[in-house]
């Protein structure tokens, strides 16, 4: 027998989904910019420095996928 948990599924309209979809993307853009400015300031090349950023994206985008997965639970 399963246990069921006090917890009921919220479903989020659409559009509430891609409002934190965008803000999730902005927020990973700073945060890429931010990161490619400091290494290029930190004495990297340029495209170590785009490497940077590309990689502070990419781990902001999936940070901020996995706190919205489990935040949803």
């Amino acid at each position: 027998m399963t246990e069921q948990s006090g917890k009921t599924p919220t479903v989020s309209s659409p559009s509430s989904r891609w409002a934190w979809l965008l803000l999730m993307v902005l927020t990973a853009g700073v945060v890429s910019g931010v990161a490619g400015l400091l290494s290029r300031a930190g004495g990297s090349n340029v495209p170590g420095a785009v490497l940077t950023g590309g990689a502070a994206f990419a781990g902001t985008v999936g940070l901020l996928l996995g706190v919205a997965h489990w935040a949803k639970e």
